[in-house]
């Protein structure tokens, strides 16, 4: 039994001593109306060099919903999270996964339903110090009506190797769209933009989608949040899509002249993300 009780005394001291990076590394989960939200940082495959990973996770009731950066037709309230109250960071990107495409009486609604983690790429100040990471998230989440929210979130990430973030997280993560190096096999490729002057409303988009077109999906946003039509799926020549961003108004799309849009990309294989200019 003294055996017994000094061995398990002598497991403690060794937990005890272990480094923060060898245990969760989770905040608590904050309620809000209809949802709830917590930060967790972890390790996950392909994170890029010189960063930490942590993730903004969110449960929302059964039928409830949040946006993507471009919230769609039926409008809403595009997610915005702000770092300035953090220290130990050099910079803070969010990162969205995939969104999905809802549809309602009210019209299309791009986002997540019901639960959502958002990963967010952190490069230190410096490596060698904990990041002390307070996020201010501001946000919609929605059933029939859209209820505004605002949370904020807290979480110290030790230096050196962090634990593994789980199979959601990476799954989160694997689900961000690629560019530049990132890019794999499978991923889409090749945006082209053309513009025609008997069509002043149109932007038709084309890209390479390896793999089944009927899966082919694009979406677009612009950093500010304005409204943007959602692409709607043309004509295919071999793996080559088009897609068609038709405005009602050609006015509304003249008020966009010099604004970067981001395209995000989604094939059956993978999905990337291309910008162009509103010229």
């Amino acid at each position: 039994m003294i055996a017994l009780f000094r061995w398990g005394m002598a497991v403690c001291a060794a937990m005890a001593a272990l480094p923060a990076a060898a245990q969760d590394i989770a905040g608590d989960w904050i309620d809000g109306e209809r949802h709830r939200v917590r930060i967790f940082a972890g390790a996950v495959p392909d994170a890029a060099p010189g960063t930490v990973t942590a993730f903004v996770e969110m449960s929302m009731d059964r039928g409830w919903k949040t946006y993507w950066k471009n919230p769609g037709t039926a409008g809403g309230i595009p997610p915005e999270f702000k770092f300035d109250a953090s220290k130990n960071v050099a910079k803070a990107e969010v990162l969205y996964p995939v969104p999905t495409v809802m549809s309602d009486k009210a019209g299309d609604v791009i986002g997540y339903r019901e639960w959502a983690i958002f990963p967010v790429r952190i490069t230190p100040a410096d490596a060698r110090a904990p990041v002390d990471l307070i996020v201010t998230a501001n946000y919609g989440i929605c059933e029939k009506l859209c209820v505004p929210a605002e949370t904020v979130l807290s979480l110290t990430i030790p230096p050196g190797p962090l634990p593994d973030a789980g199979a959601d997280a990476a799954r989160a993560y694997a689900n961000v769209p690629r560019t530049g190096a990132e890019l794999k096999p499978g991923d889409p490729v090749g945006l082209k933009v053309e513009r025609t002057a008997d069509a002043p409303g149109l932007i038709r988009l084309m890209a390479r989608f390896p793999g089944n077109a009927a899966v082919a999906a694009m979406f677009l946003a612009v950093p500010d949040g304005r409204y943007l039509p959602l692409p709607v799926r043309g004509a295919a020549e071999g793996e080559t899509i088009a897609f068609d961003v038709a405005f009602q108004n050609p006015e509304d799309l003249k008020a966009l002249k010099g604004a970067t849009v981001t395209v995000v990309m989604v094939g059956e294989k993978g999905q990337s993300e291309d910008r162009f200019v509103i010229d």
